[in-house]
């Protein structure tokens, strides 16, 4: 029933995106699925839902969060649509700092994740968290946009701050910092 809900509500979400001109919507994976019936449910409605995009002109972009590179590509694979691309949220993904207050999962590479889905990324959502001392503390964006680049990646970036509670400055100047670093590096 609430995955009926959700559904419906990226239904209405694809409908709405294309009266405003809006070119995607966003969905999310949540954590990998063990069950293969449960798996099998989670394409139906990726397919349902990119079907119903495609006739409003719109295109599905799913975000990591929170999953694995191995579990996006295989979403992405098994719903088989054109209009399916995805959203990089380069801080959720799992094992990654921000899903465990700052600390990386030593047991999981989230930058490999990164390298399996930047050729299939249309969109990434540059994550900033600890910041004040003018880098990123928690993400290696130097190894992050490598990444982009190497993979081609021409698509649009947008930067998200959520380190209210860990700097020692006011959320204007983390954000200022977040702006320069990204910039920094991507000269």
């Amino acid at each position: 029933e609430d995955l009926a809900k959700k559904v419906l509500k990226a239904k209405d979400d694809a409908r709405t995106a294309s009266f405003m001109g809006s070119p995607l919507i966003r969905l999310f994976t949540g954590p990998p699925l063990d069950d293969p019936e449960d798996r099998a449910r989670e394409i139906r409605c990726f397919q349902e839902i990119c079907d119903h995009a495609e006739e409003c002109g719109i295109v599905v972009g799913l975000q990591n969060h929170p999953s694995t590179g191995d579990d996006m590509l295989r979403i992405l694979r098994q719903t088989d649509r054109e209009n399916f691309t995805v959203i990089m949220d380069t801080g959720q993904w799992l094992g990654s700092p921000a899903r465990n207050k700052g600390q990386a999962d030593p047991d999981v590479d989230t930058y490999r994740y990164m390298e399996q889905v930047a050729p299939h990324t249309s969109h990434v959502r540059a994550k900033f968290y600890k910041i004040d001392s003018g880098v990123e503390a928690w993400l290696d964006y130097e190894r992050i946009v490598r990444i982009l680049r190497d993979a081609g990646f021409n698509g649009h970036l947008s930067g998200v701050f959520e380190g209210k509670e860990v700097n020692t400055c006011d959320d204007r100047t983390s954000l200022r910092l977040a702006v320069a670093h990204l910039r920094d590096i991507l000269r």
